[in-house]
């Protein structure tokens, strides 16, 4: 009955360690190796993989806008945010929901003395963005949104789509939105590129789950469309590089280090190897097996919480085969648990007639568009359980984060 209210503070806070953090994830692959074949195999990723299959030739162009876009999974702990993973794409969940649950709370709050509280609108922020790219690489100002409105297997609305091409055309900017079917020819090819630059709004492993070809989008990149972000943004997203952070890199400054310490819960890629903990040097193997309910295990290549197991959520069976298996494979990296501060939601009863208020543990996203804060959305168990938190995984509800107002 109301949306997750953060202090000014707090909720600006959100958006700082985002960006900040951003540009190490970025700075980290690119210093990682100097080329697109040694940053992937140094994500343990084969040159020709199947994980990453809509690189461009462009590599000054992958470079420049691979940390055009990302919504971060932030957990309110007990001394402060931390940053538990980074979703870097165009097509994480979040935007349109944020920008109408937004806009509801505003209207229902604000219908007398105005609303108590205010937000950015990532709607808007992404639209900036393409405007600020057509205008960068002197492009017309035309949009395509690239996707389709089909999530689990099942049909659903282009309406989040929609939406959005509405506020592209309401700043200016030619816009539509085009499924696999209108491609390339929706785009005016072979004759004419009309839409020079495009919203990746698809997670590639979606489509080719439900047998979706990759081609016709692989004949939009050759033809010269800009699908933004590209394909170098998923490596940002890895795991991976989030526990390369963690752990340190040598040309971090203490800064960044401080930074990184803040922000983000222990984390290190799983392997037969040495780990600091606590201020000691420890075989991590035997860390991961004595410690079960302190940690978190994640596949570095994975989306709505699919590949992630709590060690207190899980049997000492469980965790030991996941553990062997992440030795095994090199694919997995291991963070430190963090326990979120219960927030006291105001929710309607079963009944639809009475109020309660309900302590529950949100996992909480601040959205960043070309360095651009684009507003905060969250998922929540109305039980008040944690764990994995997911909406298309575990059926969790949503809502959006928003600024609370002094008067």
């Amino acid at each position: 009955m109301e949306p997750f209210i953060l202090p000014g503070p707090v909720y600006d806070e959100l958006f700082t360690a985002a960006a900040g953090l951003l540009a190490l994830l970025r700075r980290a692959v690119l210093e990682s190796a100097p080329d697109r074949a040694g940053r992937l195999a140094a994500l343990g990723l084969a040159p020709d993989g199947d994980d990453y299959p809509l690189f461009t030739d462009d590599d000054l162009i992958e470079e420049r806008y691979c940390a055009a876009m990302a919504r971060p999974d932030v957990i309110l702990g007990p001394h402060g945010p931390q940053f538990i993973e980074f979703n870097v794409s165009g097509a994480f969940g979040g935007p349109a929901e944020t920008h109408l649950l937004s806009r509801v709370w505003t209207e229902i709050y604000g219908s007398h003395d105005g609303a108590p509280f205010t937000g950015h609108d990532p709607l808007q922020a992404r639209a900036a963005f393409f405007e600020q790219v057509c205008e960068d690489l002197r492009l017309p100002r035309a949009v395509a949104l690239v996707g389709s409105p089909y999530e689990q297997d099942q049909a659903a609305t282009s309406r989040y789509y929609d939406i959005e091409v509405d506020v592209l055309r309401r700043r200016g900017l030619r816009a539509e939105f085009l499924e696999p079917d209108r491609l390339p020819h929706g785009l005016g090819l072979p004759e004419r590129l009309e839409f020079p630059v495009g919203l990746r709004y698809f997670a590639t492993a979606d489509w080719t789950s439900r047998g979706q070809p990759l081609d016709p989008v692989r004949s939009v990149l050759d033809a010269g469309c800009l699908l933004l972000p590209p394909q170098s943004s998923y490596l940002l997203a890895n795991k991976k590089v989030l526990a390369w952070l963690s752990e340190g890199l040598p040309w971090m400054t203490e800064a960044d280090h401080a930074l990184a310490r803040r922000y983000v819960p222990w984390s290190r890629v799983v392997g037969d190897t040495k780990a600091e903990w606590r201020g000691r040097r420890v075989d991590l193997p035997e860390l991961l097996m004595s410690g079960r309910e302190r940690f978190v295990l994640k596949k570095a290549i994975g989306m709505m919480g699919r590949e992630v197991l709590i060690g207190r959520l899980s049997t000492p069976a469980q965790w030991t085969t996941e553990v062997e298996r992440a030795l095994s494979e090199g694919d997995t990296i291991v963070q430190e648990y963090t326990e979120s501060v219960p927030y006291e939601l105001e929710m309607c009863d079963a009944s639809g007639t009475r109020a309660e208020r309900v302590p529950v543990s949100p996992v909480l996203s601040p959205m960043v568009f070309g360095g651009r804060p684009g507003g905060c959305y969250a998922r929540y168990f109305p039980s008040g359980e944690s764990g994995v938190v997911s909406v298309y995984g575990q059926g969790a509800m949503e809502n959006a984060v928003l600024k609370g107002v002094q008067r």
